[in-house]
């Protein structure tokens, strides 16, 4: 499972023309989080994906359809501030955030939500996983200093594929 996971990512990643960007990011919000572990969160029947000023229009709502991460049904949910957050596996925070990043991070600490987002310098500054494109390929960058903080632990098979970078102090 693990080996068609690397070689589903890396043919995805490498597709420069068929998919759209923002279809690749709305994939990878799934796939990665197939290789994050919740210790906390275990006993719960559904996944939950959050995505904070949605910047995808009904993208998800397509992609996520009758799937499942982690043998649990996915449930979508949108908000347009991050008070408004609930309980959530993932939160999406999509780069018109950039200037309440820091804001958001700070919401954050201790929730054990596994964030990902495209803004520039998003793992630098505190966020866990930052999705960028170098010549029209998608990249990770992860902080795997703040997934631990969070208790969260993230798979070999994605830190293999992934740049680590450490936070700015």
């Amino acid at each position: 499972m693990m080996k068609f996971f690397l070689i589903f990512l890396i043919f995805t990643v490498s597709l420069e023309a068929s998919l759209s960007k923002d279809t690749l990011k709305v994939v990878l919000i799934g796939k990665v989080s197939k290789y994050v572990v919740w210790p906390k969160k275990e006993s719960k029947k559904e996944f939950d994906i959050t995505i904070l000023d949605n910047p995808f229009g009904t993208l998800p709502e397509k992609v996520y359809a009758n799937k499942k991460i982690n043998s649990k049904k996915v449930v979508l949910h949108y908000i347009d501030t991050i008070d408004d957050l609930k309980e959530s596996d993932v939160l999406y925070i999509p780069a018109s955030q950039s200037l309440q990043l820091p804001k958001i991070l700070q919401h954050l600490k201790g929730k054990g939500i596994f964030t990902i987002s495209d803004i520039k310098g998003f793992a630098q500054k505190g966020g866990m996983l930052q999705l960028y494109f170098v010549s029209r390929k998608l990249k990770l960058k992860i902080n795997l200093q703040r997934v631990r903080e969070e208790n969260l632990e993230i798979r070999s098979t994605l830190l293999r594929i992934a740049k680590i970078i450490k936070e700015e102090q």
